[in-house]
Order: structure tokens, then C-alpha cells, then sequence
């Protein structure tokens, strides 16, 4: 499964073993990124984390992507902050997704 923006808030399902990613739109070029504060440890292990760039040109809005798996039964969240990591400001947005992982 994969999970985008449209899925902040919201609680999902998965079971041991099972893989889903997030993905999330992000302005590298602005300095803005999304910064995994909660990584659903100890449930869910972070597989891959890359970014794919706009493709139409300089500039503009890419796409992040984590990918996880869930190693462990139980509840956790995953949390990520979109901001400029050098700043010590508030962050933008907050994306949050509660995870139930059953066996």
C-alpha cells in the first residue's frame, strides 16, 4: 500500500511482515524537507528513504518516499515535520500516521 497526504491522521492496518510507503510532496529547492521524527520503532522498520525530483523541469515539487515494514505487533506512529532543517522554527506541517500492527 502506499499512503500520501491524504492519509495524515488517519490510523491504518498491517500486519508482521507486511510493507507500505508514504510518500509525500516536498520543495527541496525552497530548502524545505520532511524530517522523520517518529519512526515507529519498535514495530516498524525503515526500509528506504529517497526522493524523486520534479521531472518537467528546474525547480518545483518532488515527491519523497519512505518505505517500511512492520517487524512487530503492537501500536506506533510515524511522525514527519516539514521544514528547513537549519531553522529552529516551528515546522509548516506535521504529518502523522498511526500504525496497528497485528501478527
Amino acid at each position: 500500500m502506499q499512503y500520501d497526504d491524504r492519509a495524515n491522521g488517519k490510523q491504518i492496518d498491517a500486519r508482521v511482515n507486511e510493507e507500505f510507503e508514504v510518500s509525500l510532496p516536498e520543495t527541496r529547492t525552497a530548502g524545505y524537507r520532511w524530517v522523520l521524527e517518529k519512526g515507529g520503532q519498535p514495530n516498524l522498520r525503515l526500509l528506504e528513504d529517497t526522493f524523486a525530483p520534479n521531472t518537467s523541469g528546474v525547480g518545483g515539487t518532488g515527491r519523497h518516499f519512505w518505505r517500511f515494514r512492520a517487524v512487530s505487533a503492537g501500536e506506533t506512529e510515524l511522525e514527519l515535520d516539514y521544514r528547513r532543517p537549519w531553522e529552529t522554527a516551528e515546522p509548516t506541517r506535521t504529518f502523522t500516521l498511526k500504525v496497528r500492527v497485528r501478527p
